[in-house]
């Protein structure tokens, strides 16, 4: 327990450090809600997040460029965090990391491979996954489109596949969109098939798949709030996402530079 609350500490005391700024506000973060898009934080600088959910539950989450192309990250965090009750912590941090092989340019998306082990929700110990499993092994595509004054829009695209929590292990796809209507306000939208959460007794999908929805309020040029919107189409039977209506969620976002100018 109190190495878990030192690891929780750890990502969450990187938040106040007094580094030099990086934008954020011009690049894209490392995520839309959950799908992964080829952005993420700059050689030397980082990214730091901290999720709070229903039930208590809150996940910090720290991603740093080491290159360019090249971001690792690291998360923690479990259901019952805040409240009375007592914490019930994810068995184990979650890990990233991402490379960008393709920069966007006028005809071509940009494109990124990853792997992400970090799921949504709380952790279920007897069926051994997150109520929203992790993407795992994934490739994503991104493009932006300038639309004059009804501002830009990324559309995102991708495949993945989830090889370390229990259920199939199907490939998978995601699609979603990042829509800045102002140049502190975005709108964001996703969906995956979850074509690894059905037909099976380890399963909690309904076959509907997985529509989820945010609003991004960017306060300045390093911090950005979401409010989540979460499992719009009830894809998750009421005891298992442990409520009967949709998941809402808060997430602070915050931008640095560790090193370089």
């Amino acid at each position: 327990m109190q190495l878990r609350l030192v690891v929780f500490g750890l990502l969450a005391l990187l938040f106040a450090l007094p580094l030099p700024a990086q934008d954020f506000q011009s690049r894209p973060l490392e995520r839309l809600i959950d799908a992964p898009v080829p952005g993420g934080p700059a050689s030397g600088g980082y990214e730091f997040a901290l999720k709070l959910s229903p039930d208590g539950g809150a996940l910090a989450a720290f991603d740093v460029g080491i290159f360019e192309r090249f971001a690792i990250g690291l998360s923690y965090g479990g259901d019952g965090v805040i409240g009375y009750q007592k914490p019930d912590w994810n068995p184990a941090p979650g890990v990233r990391a991402s490379l960008r092989l393709l920069n966007e340019s006028i005809f071509i998306p940009a494109l990124a491979i990853g792997y992400d082990s970090q799921g949504q929700g709380a952790w279920n110990d007897s069926l051994a996954r997150y109520r929203f499993k992790a993407k795992g092994l994934y490739a994503a595509l991104a493009k932006n489109f300038a639309m004059g004054s009804l501002g830009e829009i990324s559309w995102i695209g991708g495949v993945n596949r989830n090889p370390q929590e229990e259920g199939p292990k199907r490939l998978d796809a995601f699609a979603g969109f990042d829509y800045r209507l102002f140049a502190t306000l975005a709108l964001l939208g996703e969906f995956t098939g979850a074509l690894d959460d059905r037909n099976d007794p380890r399963s909690l999908g309904l076959s509907r798949g997985y529509l989820n929805a945010a609003a991004r309020w960017l306060i300045g040029r390093q911090l950005a709030v979401d409010l989540i919107f979460r499992d719009i189409l009830l894809n998750q039977p009421t005891a298992a996402r442990g409520g009967a209506g949709i998941g809402r969620e808060v997430r602070i976002v915050y931008a640095e530079r560790l090193f370089g100018s």
